[in-house]
């Protein structure tokens, strides 16, 4: 293994560390850390702007999915369809397990860039890498021109 291979794993492990201290220290810095390792390294290293891209996917993914179970619970509150002491539980629970399943994702995802492979999130909603492979498509179009 060459220094530049290890070089190449220690960033590509670097966004899923980011995002893992992110939690932390404030969950906002979850998903932010590694969306500015995937600017810095666009260009530079592909594969690991890939893994920072995928690493910002799954941190927003995990702040929409609690977001969208305290909506379900407080739409359930207003037409008095839970009770609020039950909503509050279930909520925690909900948390909790979300971030169980993104802490273990996290994990996976740092295994598998020490390794030098990306790896696929299953509750991820992808939306910051549809966008950017969007945009990467049109600015590929406009170097044709």
């Amino acid at each position: 293994m060459t220094s530049t291979d290890t070089t190449q794993r220690s960033y590509m492990a670097l966004a899923p560390l980011s995002s893992l201290a992110g939690i932390f220290i404030n969950p906002l810095a979850s998903t932010i850390t590694p969306f500015i390792l995937y600017f810095i390294f666009r260009k530079s290293r592909p594969a690991v702007s890939k893994v920072a891209l995928q690493t910002a996917d799954l941190a927003f993914s995990t702040q929409l999915w609690i977001m969208l179970i305290s909506l379900a619970l407080m739409l359930g509150i207003s037409l008095d369809l839970v009770v609020a002491n039950d909503a509050k539980q279930i909520m925690g629970q909900a948390t909790s397990i979300i971030l169980i399943i993104f802490v273990v994702s996290l994990f996976f995802a740092l295994y598998q860039a020490l390794n030098g492979r990306t790896c696929k999130h299953l509750f991820s909603f992808k939306i910051a890498e549809r966008v950017f492979n969007l945009i990467n498509s049109h600015d590929k179009e406009e170097e044709k021109k």
